[in-house]
């Protein structure tokens, strides 16, 4: 069995997605995180419901904020 930690740890420098609870779709290179799954993303990209994208730069996502982690 695979720990959500050690996945992420796993992760770093590589492209995730991220699906928020709001709807959003924000994609990115993990650089970091932390134990209460808060997430640093750079390069990030915001992709709305209607198809819109919108660049981010470096973006902090708290977890609690986060429904599911996509690796690309």
């Amino acid at each position: 069995m695979v720990l959500p930690n050690d996945l992420l740890e796993a992760s770093v420098n590589m492209n995730v997605s991220l699906l928020l609870k709001d709807g959003r779709i924000i994609s990115g290179k993990l650089s970091g995180f932390d134990q209460y799954m808060n997430l640093v993303i750079e390069e990030a990209s915001e992709e709305k419901e209607d198809g819109e994208q919108r660049r981010l730069g470096k973006v902090v996502v708290r977890g609690s904020n986060i429904v599911s982690i996509s690796m690309l």
